[in-house]
C-alpha cells in the first residue's frame, strides 16, 4: 500500500492525468509515464501503437483478410495495456461495450481484445499528448509571468 501512495503521488507530481482513464491505476500510469518518456518521439497513434506491440500486421493471403498480433514492440508497456484492458472487461464500461461488438463469433474474443488493446492505446496516446501540450503551456505562462515581472 505505501509503495502505490507513493507510485501515485510521483505520476500525480508529473502532472499527468493518465489515472484519469479509467481501468488506469498508479502502477500502470507509472510503467507506461517511465518507458514512454518523451511522447513527441512518437509522430502518430499509429507510430506510438507500433512501439508497444498493439498494431495488428496483416496476415492476408489471397482473398482471405486477416491480421494477426504482433509479438514485437515493448512488452512491459503491452502488459500494462492488457491490465487496462482486463480491468475494462470486468466492469461495463464503453470498452466492453466495444469488445462485444467485435466478439461476434467463435474464436473471435482474441482478435476483440486486440482489437481492444489497439483502441486503449489509441486513448493513452490522446492523453500523453494532451499532458505534453498542458505541460508546455504552463511552461510558456510561467516564462510570461517571469517577464513581465
Amino acid at each position: 500500500k505505501a509503495s502505490k501512495a507513493e507510485l501515485k503521488a510521483a505520476v500525480l507530481a508529473t502532472g499527468s492525468r493518465l489515472m484519469d482513464l479509467y481501468g488506469v491505476g498508479p502502477v500502470n500510469a507509472a510503467r507506461i509515464l517511465a518507458d514512454v518518456g518523451d511522447i513527441a518521439r512518437f509522430p502518430s497513434k499509429a507510430h506510438f501503437a507500433s512501439w508497444n506491440g498493439t498494431a495488428p500486421l496483416d496476415a492476408s493471403s489471397g482473398e482471405q483478410l486477416r491480421h494477426r498480433l504482433s509479438r514485437a514492440g515493448n512488452r512491459r508497456v503491452n502488459r500494462a495495456l492488457h491490465s487496462i484492458a482486463a480491468v475494462q472487461l470486468r466492469h461495463e464500461t464503453p470498452g466492453k461495450a466495444y469488445w462485444r461488438r467485435k466478439n461476434n463469433g467463435p474464436g473471435k474474443s482474441r482478435h476483440a481484445m486486440r482489437c481492444l488493446k489497439r483502441r486503449i492505446s489509441d486513448t493513452v496516446y490522446r492523453q500523453l499528448v494532451a499532458d505534453a501540450a498542458a505541460r508546455a503551456e504552463t511552461r510558456w505562462n510561467q516564462r510570461q509571468r517571469s517577464e513581465d515581472e
